[in-house]
């Protein structure tokens, strides 16, 4: 399966950036290696001490923000990022098993590609390395802002003639003022951030990779649908030929839709907190940009990952149920085709069959029920919006 073709592609090759973003979260073994493995579980535990330290940081400031009777607004958009990460990260671990056999069942169907057709499923593979990418690249950017501000913004003394207080890049559940303490959990945020932004590039990519890989499969299918040549001429050599070629495009079709269903299986719960804590996060921390603290810039970019991150959760699938909706056309044109009347009656039978399969497209959804597209992206942002404007009149 994993042969070079003439272009030099194999499953691996145009996998491997995912894979590795994948096992360094744990979400898939180490290479050659299982899950029972001791150098596995030595990461898994790296990887779970990383997530409990992210998250106790935002949680026990929040526990210490209501013992004091206190609510920061700008406080709530930084904790849905981190309660919606972890929630993914508990959910993918809960189904890596299953996760697992989701990529062997993709590495499957790469074998079922004829030559050349790998490029046009690398073509849809590079769609989702750029968008995780450019998602990584945003929130390293946010990352470092953080880091940078608290470089430069103090709090003010708690007595008259006190010094200004240090504070800390990111949450804490302690004020950490005298050294080395404070270079220490400075250290320790930085590392644990740094590495946990990587870990939700991982969580993303569980889902994009799976869906581009499909949709690069569907489209071989549908080329090779319209690359089928009509003829009339009766031989049964030429009948076969376009019989097989076609037998083998139901096949194919098949073994995707099937793949396609597993993947709705997996992210459905993915997807429904993907949708709702993003786009509603997104209305809180515009509230928090219209605040006059002078940090509240660095919210601009916590503000464009939730809705980038929204927008990629509604793309892709939009994506995948339009590949699977064409092959309907490309099937209808091939039966179009004059092929040799000893087997054109079988032909036709299949190529219908595959046409009425196609006219109901895959379709993912968060939860079971919120269909995902394009159309729920813009419905779902007006909504936002209006949430943002009930918050805004509150505040006013």
């Amino acid at each position: 399966m994993t042969t070079k073709t003439k272009d030099g592609y194999t499953f691996l090759s145009i996998s491997s950036s995912h894979l590795i973003f994948l096992r360094l979260s744990s979400f898939l073994p180490l290479k050659d290696k299982s899950f029972s493995h001791p150098l596995s579980i030595l990461l898994q535990l790296w990887d779970h001490f990383v997530v409990m330290v992210y998250n106790s940081m935002w949680t026990g400031y929040g526990i210490r923000m209501i013992l004091r009777g206190e609510m920061e607004i700008d406080f709530i958009c930084e904790n849905v990022v981190v309660m919606g990460f972890t929630v993914w990260y508990i959910v993918i671990q809960m189904k890596r098993q299953q996760f697992c056999s989701l990529v062997k069942f993709c590495e499957k169907l790469w074998s079922y590609l004829e030559v050349g057709e790998e490029v046009v499923v690398r073509q849809f593979e590079r769609k989702g390395h750029y968008f995780r990418n450019f998602m990584l690249f945003n929130l390293l950017l946010m990352c470092t802002l953080f880091i940078t501000t608290a470089h430069f913004i103090k709090l003010p003394p708690l007595e008259a003639n006190g010094t200004e207080r240090k504070i800390l890049p990111f949450r804490f559940f302690m004020d950490v003022q005298e050294e080395p303490a404070y270079s220490a959990m400075y250290t320790l945020q930085f590392f644990v951030c740094y590495f946990v932004v990587f870990m939700i590039a991982s969580a993303e990519t569980v889902s994009l990779y799976l869906i581009m890989m499909a949709c690069g499969y569907l489209r071989s299918v549908r080329n090779r649908l319209l690359s089928l040549e009509g003829n009339d001429d009766d031989t049964g050599e030429k009948g076969e030929a376009a019989f097989k070629l076609v037998v083998g495009c139901a096949y194919f079709h098949q073994q995707i839709l099937i793949f396609c269903k597993d993947i709705e299986r997996m992210t459905r719960t993915l997807f429904l907190f993907a949708c709702f804590c993003p786009i509603y996060n997104a209305s809180i921390t515009g509230i928090v940009l219209l605040n006059n603290d002078e940090d509240k810039f660095k919210f601009i970019l916590n503000l464009f990952y939730n809705f980038f991150q929204f927008f990629l959760c509604q793309w892709a699938p939009e994506y995948l149920s339009e590949e699977s909706e064409v092959i309907a056309e490309a099937a209808y044109f091939a039966s179009l085709q004059p092929l040799a009347s000893s087997h054109r009656q079988k032909i036709n039978r299949i190529l219908f069959f595959m046409m009425m399969r196609a006219q109901k497209p895959v379709q993912l959804t968060a939860g079971g029920f919120v269909k995902l597209s394009i159309e729920t992206f813009g419905a779902m942002s007006k909504n936002a919006f209006s949430f943002f404007m009930v918050l805004q009149n509150f505040r006013s």
